[in-house]
């Protein structure tokens, strides 16, 4: 059984974006959320990746360069300021910088390269589907003494 995943809005399907190098991964992510009834764009150029963030302000984007760590923490940083979605990294150098410095760059979730596209798969539906009841990220959360 698969539900679709589309946000409280019943016309409003989520937007996804894939930045990534790897055309035979992307074709595969793309299969797999168009199955679950999400609008799917892929770019293989960082910065190309960062006109259509600005542009889309998706829901989910999928981060999977192979570019080193300070021009990858920029872009993350960049990608950041252009949606409040979900910011999944696809990481395959932990030895060379901390997996803090790429959440306080607005990283949702860091997952090693070796994960299965099913698996990102489940990570991002689960994500999709706490944007609906999280409070935004520009909003301040209201605490209570």
């Amino acid at each position: 059984m698969a539900a679709s995943v589309v946000s409280t809005n019943q016309n409003e399907v989520n937007s996804v974006l894939i930045i990534s190098q790897d055309a035979d991964m992307i074709r595969v992510w793309k299969m797999l959320f168009e199955q679950r009834s999400c609008h799917v764009i892929s770019e293989t150029v960082a910065q190309e990746g960062l006109l259509t963030s600005r542009l889309l302000s998706p829901t989910l984007i999928i981060l999977d360069m192979d570019i080193p760590d300070n021009e990858r923490l920029t872009l993350c940083r960049k990608l950041r300021a252009t949606t409040n979605g979900t910011l999944l990294l696809i990481n395959s150098s932990y030895k060379n910088l901390d997996v803090l410095e790429y959440h306080r760059a607005g990283v949702d979730e860091t997952v090693d390269d070796s994960i299965s596209p099913m698996a990102l798969l489940v990570k991002s539906l689960a994500w999709l589907a706490r944007q609906d009841w999280i409070v935004p990220r520009r909003q301040s959360a209201q605490l209570w003494a």
